[in-house]
Parts: C-alpha cells; sequence; structure tokens
C-alpha cells in the first residue's frame, strides 16, 4: 500500500503558455490598430490655375519635326561620281554645285559634234554663195542647211546631258545624309523621297520645319487652321528655363487612317530654335479661346465621387476631409473647379490607398 504522506510527482505549474500567446495577440492587435491609424504619407496638389486672358487648351498631341521642304538629290542621268563636295550638316545655297559625274566621254561626244558642226555650217556658207550663182541646186542646199541644223540640236542635247552631270541644290538648305560617295555608279530612280535608288544626299530647309502629329477622330472637330499651339520639344526640355515655342495650326490633312482612327495635321513653328533637327519628338498643345476670368482646373483622378456627387480629398487639422465641388467644362489638364479657392490643398491620393475620413495625414507639396 502506497504512503499517503508521499508527495504527488506531478506538481501544479503557472500557465505560462498562455500568458505567451496572450500577449503576442495584444502585440499583434496593437500593431494593426497602429498600423491602420498611423499617419498616412500623402502629397498635396494645388489646382491650376489659369489667368483672364490665358487661352484653353483644347487638345494635346505627340508628333515629331518634319521639314516641309525636303529632297533627295540624285542624278537624272547614270554616272560614276567624280567630285562631292559635301558632308552632312554642311549648309548650302539654291544652285551650289554639290556633286559631278564622270564627263570625259561625253564631253570628247561634245567636241566630235561641234567639230562637225563648223564643217557643217562652212559647207553651207559655200552652198548658199554657189546657189546665188546658179551653179548649186534647191535641194542640194537644203540638205546643206538640215545638217547644219542637225549638229546643232546634236549639240545642244550633249550640253544638256553634260549640265545633268552637275548635280546643283534645289533650294537652299542642310544636308541632313550623304548617300554615296566618289567613284560609285548612281542612275536615275523611279522611288522618290528616302527610297531613291543610288541617291546623292538628302536636303532639309531647316527653316522650313514644322511639327506632324497624329489626332484622333474624336479630337479633330475642336480643331481649325490657323488656331495658335505650343510646342515642347523634349530635346529642349532639359535646357535651363526652357519655355514652350509658339506654333499655329497650318494644315489638316484631308485623309483619315482607318487603321488608327487618326487624321494628320501640320503645325508651323512661329519660333525657331539653333538646335532644331528633323524626326526630333515633341508634344503640341492647341489653344482656344482665351479665358474671361481666373479660371481653377484639377486633374481628373483627383475628383471623388459619393452617390454621383463630386468631391476632392482635403486636410484639415491633420485628418482627410471630403469636400463637395462644382465642377464645369473639361480640358486635357482635366476639369474646371468651383467653390474652392485658388491654394486650394488637394491630397493626392494613389488608386492602391484606401483612405477614409477622420485618417491622419502627414502632407507634403508635390
Amino acid at each position: 500500500m502506497a504512503d499517503a504522506s508521499k508527495k504527488p510527482m506531478i506538481k501544479n505549474r503557472f500557465p505560462w503558455g498562455g500568458v505567451v500567446l496572450g500577449a503576442l495577440g495584444i502585440g499583434a492587435g496593437a500593431l494593426i490598430y497602429g498600423f491602420k491609424h498611423a499617419p498616412l504619407s500623402l502629397a498635396i496638389s494645388r489646382p491650376v490655375v489659369y489667368k483672364a486672358g490665358d487661352r484653353d487648351p483644347v487638345l494635346t498631341a505627340s508628333g515629331y519635326l518634319v521639314a516641309r521642304h525636303r529632297a533627295t538629290v540624285s542624278a537624272k542621268v547614270p554616272g560614276r561620281v567624280a567630285w562631292l563636295g559635301v558632308e552632312e550638316g554642311n549648309r548650302v545655297t539654291k544652285g551650289q554645285i554639290i556633286a559631278r559625274l564622270e564627263d570625259a566621254d561625253t564631253q570628247a561626244a561634245r567636241d566630235q559634234t561641234a567639230v562637225n558642226l563648223l564643217q557643217a555650217e562652212a559647207d553651207l556658207a559655200r552652198g548658199e554663195a554657189l546657189a546665188k550663182e546658179g551653179i548649186l541646186d534647191r535641194a542640194s542646199l537644203d540638205r546643206l542647211r538640215t545638217s547644219a541644223a542637225t549638229y546643232r540640236a546634236q549639240l545642244r542635247y550633249q550640253d544638256a546631258i553634260l549640265e545633268n552631270m552637275v548635280l546643283r541644290a534645289p533650294f537652299t538648305g542642310t544636308v541632313t545624309q550623304k548617300l554615296s560617295e566618289v567613284g560609285e555608279t548612281v542612275s536615275p530612280g523611279s522611288a522618290g523621297g528616302a527610297n531613291a535608288i543610288n541617291a546623292v544626299a538628302i536636303l532639309a530647309d531647316f527653316a522650313s520645319l514644322e511639327l506632324e502629329v497624329e489626332v484622333n477622330e474624336t479630337g479633330i472637330v475642336k480643331l481649325r487652321k490657323g488656331m495658335p499651339a505650343e510646342i515642347r520639344v523634349d530635346a529642349l526640355d532639359a535646357e535651363p528655363g526652357a519655355k514652350p515655342l509658339r506654333g499655329e495650326l497650318r494644315e489638316i490633312y484631308p485623309t483619315s487612317n482607318r487603321q488608327k482612327a487618326v487624321v494628320v495635321v501640320r503645325v508651323a513653328l512661329l519660333e525657331k530654335h539653333p538646335s532644331l533637327v528633323p524626326d526630333m519628338g515633341a508634344k503640341v498643345t492647341f489653344l482656344g479661346k482665351p479665358f474671361p476670368e481666373a479660371t481653377f482646373f484639377i486633374g481628373r483622378e483627383q475628383v471623388v465621387r459619393r452617390q454621383g456627387k463630386p468631391f476632392v480629398w482635403t486636410l484639415k487639422d491633420g485628418k482627410a476631409a471630403l469636400v463637395p465641388v462644382e465642377l464645369g467644362a473639361e480640358n486635357p489638364v482635366g476639369y474646371q473647379v468651383k467653390g474652392i479657392p485658388a491654394d486650394f490643398p488637394i491630397l493626392v491620393v494613389p488608386q492602391e490607398v484606401k483612405l477614409d475620413e477622420g485618417r491622419r495625414v502627414h502632407a507634403k507639396e508635390q
């Protein structure tokens, strides 16, 4: 029989495991609560203000600079390049010789024709003298006249061929690309433009640079010829104090691209910059009528709708709050807004952030 006074082998112990689990649960709950109620770091933006007299931007588009006057200079007759007087970047004037083709054989044929013409004219002079004396008949005199006229025509033709072997600049401009070298054979090609066969050089008039953009068919009704525009060239944006260049809508092409559903528009540059060259990327903003008074615009992404009514997020006493606004006209910037001052702080809330009213916010200017 066991001794009743013997102490039990299993002792009562304090429930430390439950305490640890409870502490972890409380800590996790505190972290979740703190995370949910910690101040959000958001940026603050202000409405875009247009002063009275500023023009309303009605449409924006992107495109590339092109030269209205551009030519691929090629030979009218086949031949080998004997001399080339231009390189890329050279400035040339209208009529300036930029290349010559080998013409030794053509020049020799021309000299032979010139000698034959001298002999034909001498024979004609003697024949006319004999005809006056009645020694030479009329038919023989006509043959002498025809021979002299034939050699004159041949001489003019050969002079024209020699002139065609001299390539001249069709207008004042800049050589953008050299397509042949001395010793290469060139010939007239049926393809024009940059695809010309065996061309010599590509010439562009930088004074005629303009912007070519594609405008969506739905936006073309907002445009009209002659309307002002602001042009921002990507290459000039890095320049300190860069400002948009003034432009004017020169032409709306009367055709549409059925695949892209766009219409090509050309915008003339009213201001030039020495760094501009063809094929630079640029953005254009077409400007409508001037605003009669100061007008404020906000971005579309800043508008929050509650039950169909527009609001914007703002900061009140360090907390997020919704403020009702009245929306007006729309342009590429966003919506015209009424009911808030020009310096009204608007919270920039990313799409992935869920913001509730009363949430503490740490704001900084954008």
